[in-house]
């Protein structure tokens, strides 16, 4: 049993989805069953992260020999303002609730969802692809904060109980299974962007040049390798396609198949209809370690990315 905590969120359901298409058998712990696309032999136990007493039947009911926790609360500045306590509780506390569960519960692997949030204003500009040791991250929203200091808590406790523990720092994801919930304030302006190209729209963006955007599929498959890897060399790992682009290519190809689309960029925020979450764009991250350990290679270019975005809506919109 592998047990995904935050499995009906995005990157959630990516992580589920090939899970279930290999056999696994999984269980999705959230705030809300998953959505009716979802097919596949799991089960739904409901459940916050904050719940100790929830956490420690779900584990002692189901007996996971592993977990991903990648449930969080993804946080912009406004939710910063008004639900600070809430955005540490879930993404701090939570995830020391989920990670005392899991060695209580004899987990043998636990792999932990971090963010490329955590870099900050540290992240943009840098002259190198960001490096796991040598980029000092400064993070500057309550996300990037607790998600920080989640990885840390990780890290320090992993050491003090011999606990397998593996981290991953996700890029910036985009595509399949991207949707509004209550723990997500705003979806990535790829997905934004090419939901207004279907719709024969217009997208209008802050000019924010390139960054390091992954197709969820890809970003699952990161995931679950540091899962299935016997003995990774490292605990922490950044999860990237070890590229960077910028939105106007995006648009350019969505602009070849649907002609009637619109798109420009403005530096006028109050004219923008598609706005990221934070205002800089983050330097690709290095996936030199992802390479070179588990064999990782991402199987979606941007134009693979968008033809299989596509053809996954279709199927949605179909069923």
């Amino acid at each position: 049993m592998i047990l995904v905590t935050g499995g009906a969120g995005f990157v959630g359901l990516n992580v589920v989805e090939q899970l279930l298409a290999r056999g696994d058998e999984v269980l999705i712990y959230d705030l809300c069953p998953p959505p009716t696309g979802m097919r596949g032999n799991f089960r739904f136990e409901e459940g916050d992260v904050t719940d100790r007493d929830i956490l420690d039947r779900v584990f002692s009911r189901h007996k996971p020999q592993s977990v991903f926790h990648l449930a969080a609360i993804t946080a912009g500045a406004q939710r910063d303002a008004r639900e600070p306590r809430r955005i540490a509780e879930v993404n701090l506390i939570g995830t020391i609730n989920v990670l005392e569960a899991a060695r209580q519960h004899g987990v043998q692997r636990f792999v932990h969802a971090s963010t490329g949030a955590l870099y900050g204003g540290a992240g943009i500009g840098v002259a190198e692809p960001l490096d796991e040791e040598r980029h000092r991250p400064v993070p500057e929203s309550m996300y990037g904060i607790t998600k920080y200091a989640a990885e840390r808590a990780c890290l320090r406790l992993a050491a003090l109980w011999n606990f397998d523990v593996r981290i991953g720092r996700l890029a910036t994801a985009f595509g399949r299974w991207e949707h509004a919930t209550s723990a997500r304030d705003r979806l990535s302006p790829p997905t934004e962007i090419a939901r207004l190209a279907m719709a024969s729209g217009e997208a209008v963006f802050p000019p924010l040049g390139p960054t390091d955007y992954i197709y969820a599929p890809d970003l699952a498959r990161a995931l679950i390798a540091l899962r299935d890897a016997a003995a990774p060399t490292h605990r922490l790992y950044h999860l990237g396609a070890g590229a960077a682009w910028a939105l106007p290519e995006w648009c350019a190809l969505l602009a070849q198949r649907y002609p009637a689309f619109r798109w420009r960029e403005s530096a006028d925020l109050g004219a923008c209809n598609v706005i990221p979450l934070s205002p800089g764009t983050r330097t690709r991250f290095s996936n030199r370690r992802i390479v070179d350990d588990l064999g990782y290679a991402p199987r979606y270019d941007l134009a693979a990315a968008l033809e299989d975005f596509i053809a996954w809506i279709g199927g949605q919109h179909a069923s």
